[in-house]
């Protein structure tokens, strides 16, 4: 999956940055964005950059490149949506429930090598926070996870993860826990850490789990920066001509240079282009037996995508 380590951390910034709340007390549960105190990033106190993303729509291409241990090439697209569905908030309490939607489409010069069908991934984290007082936070994460063709059915995943963060000073905010997923009979645990430092109020270095950047501000209505991300992607596909129903896993880090306008109060737009290193694309039965494995070279990417920012 695209989300491993330090996940609740991910879910913790890209569903609390919103409105604030009204000053009046009120001890019902509220529908809507919650404003978390932790992760307020205004710009009115230590940063100029723009609000953290609550939803986008994206499309990532990818280019041609070679199998190491094939005599063949690789491309493929990936087309992407985020967007909170529940947002609960009680006092000093937060239920927050994500969609993350993908899907991908591989293409190869090898026949049969990998499924030309549309790969699907559906993920919903649900978490539940707790501020303590204006420093520390504490949360919960579950993830269901559906992934596949849906021809030869999907394969279905949890993934669990617990943190905490506390604000160090108002430039310093740091989160550490635990990430725990269940995928195709296999148990795994990770330790997850996020951070997010501002040196001042035009840049902002962070690390939200597999992804770790820095972002300069231009202006009001214009940043750039520079990112690493580490996926890893895997797919229940239904048997061809040479595999029976088989698993697709397909990992790789990419590291990336981005320019993001503003093109209506809080629509953006931005562009990365990059490169993808460490490539690797493995085939297993059902049984975790493996069909076949390869590298693949280093290739160049490209993103375009609307970002919905508070």
């Amino acid at each position: 999956m695209n989300w491993k380590p330090s996940l609740i951390a991910g879910a913790m910034s890209l569903a609390s940055l919103a409105q604030a709340q009204d000053l009046e007390e009120d001890k019902s549960w509220k529908f809507g964005a919650p404003h978390l105190d932790f992760f307020t990033r205004s710009q009115s106190t230590t940063t100029k950059l723009p609000g953290y993303f609550i939803g986008f729509v994206n499309h990532q291409y990818n280019f041609s490149t070679d199998f190491d241990a094939f005599d063949g090439s690789l491309k493929s697209n990936r087309s992407s949506l985020f967007a909170p569905i529940l947002p609960l908030s009680k006092d000093d309490w937060y239920l927050i429930a994500l969609c993350y939607y993908t899907q991908n489409t591989f293409s190869s010069s090898i026949p049969n090598i990998i499924s030309e069908d549309t790969l699907h991934s559906v993920n919903i984290p649900i978490a539940l926070l707790k501020e303590i007082n204006h420093e520390w936070i504490v949360g919960g994460m579950v993830m269901p996870s559906f992934n596949g063709d849906f021809q030869a059915g999907s394969n279905d995943a949890i993934a669990m993860a617990f943190g905490a963060g506390r604000i160090i000073n108002p430039d310093f905010r740091l989160i550490g826990g635990v990430y725990y997923s269940h995928y195709y009979g296999v148990d795994t645990f990770y330790p997850g850490i996020q951070l997010i430092y501002r040196p001042c109020t035009d840049v902002e270095a962070y690390i939200l789990g597999p992804i770790a950047g820095v972002s300069y501000s231009i202006n009001d209505d214009w940043f750039v920066g520079v990112s690493a991300r580490f996926s890893s992607a895997s797919w229940k596909v239904k048997e061809n001509d040479v595999l029976p129903d088989h698993i697709i896993n397909y990992k790789r880090v990419n590291l990336a240079i981005r320019s993001e306008q503003r093109i209506y109060k809080n629509f953006w737009l931005s562009a990365d282009v990059g490169i993808s290193l460490a490539q690797n694309l493995k085939l297993e039965d059902l049984e975790n037996n493996r069909l076949g494995e390869s590298d693949v070279k280093p290739g160049p990417f490209a993103t375009l995508s609307i970002n919905y920012r508070y």
